[in-house]
Formats: structure tokens, C-alpha cells, sequence
């Protein structure tokens, strides 16, 4: 009976065991994209590959199965050694490639002897900073022309000497002679210095690189490097829906074509952890909301203000022009004898200008336009003709000859505006007939 009851019963260990596993591939199964295992001691962060099933293949190293450790493989076959990665800065750091082993002082590197140097594909995710301090050695004398530092006083030649990081015999034969082979120090990260570290027969033969490089301390405290850095990976590339987790969805991503596991509303895609995250709202603090009150109180109180002040002036313009014209029509009204002057009203204006038509334009000045009017035209057909002659001009009880005399006188003036060209008298014509009424009034006067 006692076996029989420890035979149902289930040890506490296993049942952690378990739970620990399912755990373990929820998490996996959440995940926006698999993170690689391990190589060997070293963690490899996403988005950094080392197989196609895991990372993002931009960022490809490469594991080496047998040492299982992580190497970073640059163009035309060279490869270097990665001493540690910086996730959270998102760079790693890798050794310098190897002194050639024959002969054993040869002040020559590996990477000079398979690709020239280290050199990094420039449409991929990774360049040098400018944390690289880099010494160039066993140099070609053309190399005192460049802006490079390859003075006696270069800091190479302290590196060589005191640093501890290469043996004499080869210190001495990469110090040489600095007038036939000199060394050189400058700072990697600029361009063309951000994806090469170009090495030649005819230039340099090796290099070294210090990071963050402080010539206070000494040379054996140097840490010698070069750091790479790599940009922020965009989301995992998908080609359906079961490529991503269910906070993020499978959606055509910028103009390339190509479907990226994009976070759904209320996430935001980390790169550090390859996955999407909720968003946090974070309420703001009670000084950084007063501040932002007291702005938008002074900015309602300004923008009142404007209005204020844009009415006032309005207000103003429109007061002094009814008060100018009320002091025009004054003075029309005003006079010491005779008949006040007509004012028209708006209606017999547009009447008479046949509704302020194109054609009757006369012109342009100060306060618009001009035009023709024919307004005394018509009262003169309606036999109202006297009703606009200032009394002034022709007196109180004007006589016949008077009378006779302005009758003919706006007759020829109503024919010099008529519409047509042709139908409006000469100057010669205009003449004549004037001549005609002043002979005709002074011969009726002497009767």
C-alpha cells in the first residue's frame, strides 16, 4: 500500500522541473524573434546572428563549433576574434588580428596578408567609433606627406617601447627607422576610416588599436581593441502571420517590399530584446501640468488681446471714414448763395455708370476707379436740365438769351460723350459750334 502511494505521488522536484520548461517555451513562443544560444561562454544578444534561424541575418557572427568561440567575420576572408559584446550600447569589441607567425619578428599582422587590412561591408549594420585609437606600422615614407601623426613623438612609438603587448624583437623592427619606416597614430570612425583600416605594400604592413586611449596613463594600461558598433535592427522580417507573437502583426514594411512583425497598438519594438513591449503611460509630474496651464492661460489671454486690439483698430478705420464722410457731405451742403450741391444716391450712381460697367471706366487714382457717368444726359432728355446748373452761374431769374444759351451749351457738351468715337464732334467742330452760340448770346444782348 505504502509503494503504491508513492508510486501515484509526484516528487516536488519533477513538478518544478516541468513547470520550469513551460515557462521556458511560453517565453519562447512570445517572443517576436528567437534570440541565439550561447557560444560557449559568450552571450549572443539580438539582433547579432549566428544562424539563420535565430537573430536577424544582417548581423551575422559566426560560432566556431569546435573552439566555440565567437568570431566577427570581415570582407576578403578575414576574421577577428570577439572579446566581448555591449548590448545595451549596442558594440562589441574584437582583437586586432595576429603578428604573422614567419618569421617570428616580422613587424607585419595576418589581415595585411589575407585582405589588406580590416575592411567591413558598408551595407551592413556595422562600422568603427571613434573609441579606436589606431597605430599604423612599418610604414612607407610617403606616408610623412598625409595628415596622419608620424612624428617622432607619435604616440606608436610609446606603445612599442612600453606597452608589454609586442615582443622586442619586433617592436624593433616596427620602430625601424622613423625617417624610412615610421609609425603612425590617428583616430578611426570618420570617413573613410569608419569601414576600413586599409593596409598595403606600399603603405602600412600592420596596425594596431587602443580603446579609448588615455595618454595620462602608461602604456602597459592601454587596453588594446577595436570596438565596432552596430545600428538598431528594424522589426524581424515575417512571411506570415505565425512569425510573429501575438503582440505584433504581419505587415508589408516601407517601400522594399518586404512584411516586418510590426508591434501592435499600445507596444513599441525593443531592440535590445528583439520583441515588443507594452507601452508605459506615465502620468506627468504636478509641476511640468502647472507649467503647461500657466501656458495656455497666457496664450489665451495674448490671443484675446490680439483680437482685442485687431477690433479696436478696425472699429477705429470704419469711425473715421463715416466721420469724413459725413464732413464731405457737409461741405457739399454747405454754400454762402445758390443751390446746395446735388449729392447722388448710391442707385442713381449705379444707374448711371450702367452698374459700374467695364466699359465706363475712365481710369484709376488715389481712391479706385473712375468712371463715365451719364446722369445729366438723362435729365437733360427729361427737360430737368437746370436742375444741375449752379444758380451762381447764371443768377437768380436768368433771361431767355441765358437760358438759350445753356440749353445749347449742354447739348454740345452731351455730344462729346456719346458712346461711339464717331458720333462725338472734332475739336474743329467743338470750335465752330462754340463760336456759333457766343455770337448768337452777344447778338441777343445788343437787342
Amino acid at each position: 500500500m505504502i509503494a503504491a502511494d508513492q508510486h501515484v505521488a509526484t516528487p516536488p522536484n519533477k513538478f518544478i522541473a516541468r513547470c520550469f520548461c513551460f515557462l521556458l517555451l511560453l517565453n519562447c513562443f512570445c517572443s517576436s524573434q528567437k534570440t541565439c544560444p550561447n557560444c560557449g561562454s559568450t552571450q549572443v544578444p539580438y539582433p547579432l546572428s549566428t544562424n539563420p534561424a535565430c537573430g536577424d541575418p544582417d548581423y551575422h557572427l559566426r560560432c566556431d563549433p569546435r573552439s566555440q568561440k565567437l568570431y566577427f567575420d570581415a570582407m576578403n576572408g578575414s576574421s577577428y576574434l570577439v572579446l566581448r559584446i555591449m548590448a545595451s550600447f549596442q558594440r562589441m569589441v574584437v582583437q586586432p588580428s595576429p603578428w604573422v607567425s614567419a618569421p617570428s619578428s616580422a613587424c607585419v599582422t595576418q589581415d595585411m596578408v589575407v585582405s589588406e587590412g580590416l575592411r567591413l561591408n558598408q551595407t551592413l549594420p556595422f562600422n568603427l567609433t571613434f573609441s579606436n585609437t589606431i597605430f599604423l606600422f612599418n610604414c612607407s615614407p610617403r606616408l610623412l606627406l598625409t595628415p596622419l601623426n608620424c612624428t617622432p613623438s607619435s604616440l606608436c612609438h610609446r606603445y612599442l617601447e612600453s606597452s608589454g603587448h609586442v615582443d622586442k624583437n619586433r617592436a624593433l623592427n616596427c620602430a625601424g627607422n622613423p625617417d624610412l619606416n615610421p609609425c603612425c597614430t590617428f583616430v578611426a570612425g570618420g570617413m573613410p576610416s569608419a569601414y576600413k583600416i586599409r593596409l598595403h605594400n606600399s603603405g602600412c604592413k600592420a596596425f594596431r588599436s587602443i580603446l579609448s586611449l588615455d595618454p595620462k596613463k602608461p602604456a602597459s594600461q592601454w587596453e588594446e581593441g577595436v570596438e565596432i558598433q552596430w545600428a538598431s535592427p528594424p522589426e524581424p522580417v515575417c512571411n506570415s502571420k505565425l512569425d510573429c507573437s501575438g503582440a505584433s502583426k504581419c505587415l508589408p514594411a516601407g517601400m522594399s517590399g518586404l512584411s516586418r512583425c510590426l508591434c501592435n497598438r499600445g507596444y513599441y519594438w525593443d531592440h535590445v530584446r528583439g520583441t515588443c513591449l507594452r507601452s508605459k503611460h506615465k502620468s506627468k509630474p504636478s509641476g511640468l501640468l502647472s507649467l503647461e496651464v500657466s501656458i495656455g492661460v497666457i496664450s489665451f489671454i495674448s490671443f484675446a488681446a490680439i483680437l482685442v486690439l485687431i477690433s479696436v483698430r478696425k472699429f477705429s478705420k470704419r469711425f473715421n471714414q463715416a466721420k469724413l464722410a459725413k464732413a464731405r457731405e457737409d461741405m457739399l451742403k454747405s454754400s454762402e448763395s445758390g443751390k446746395n450741391a446735388k449729392m447722388f444716391q448710391l442707385k442713381e450712381v449705379k444707374k448711371a455708370t450702367n452698374g459700374f460697367s467695364e466699359d465706363r471706366i475712365l481710369g484709376s487714382g488715389g481712391f479706385g476707379q473712375v468712371y463715365k457717368a451719364i446722369y445729366v444726359s438723362q435729365a437733360a432728355k427729361n427737360g430737368a436740365i437746370m436742375e444741375v446748373v449752379d444758380r451762381r452761374l447764371i443768377g437768380t431769374e436768368p433771361s431767355g438769351d441765358v437760358l438759350s444759351s445753356v440749353q445749347l451749351f449742354s447739348e454740345l457738351a452731351f455730344s462729346c460723350l456719346r458712346e461711339k468715337k464717331a458720333d462725338r464732334p472734332s475739336m474743329r467742330e467743338v470750335v465752330q459750334q462754340l463760336e456759333r452760340i457766343v455770337q448768337m448770346v452777344l447778338q441777343g444782348s445788343e437787342l
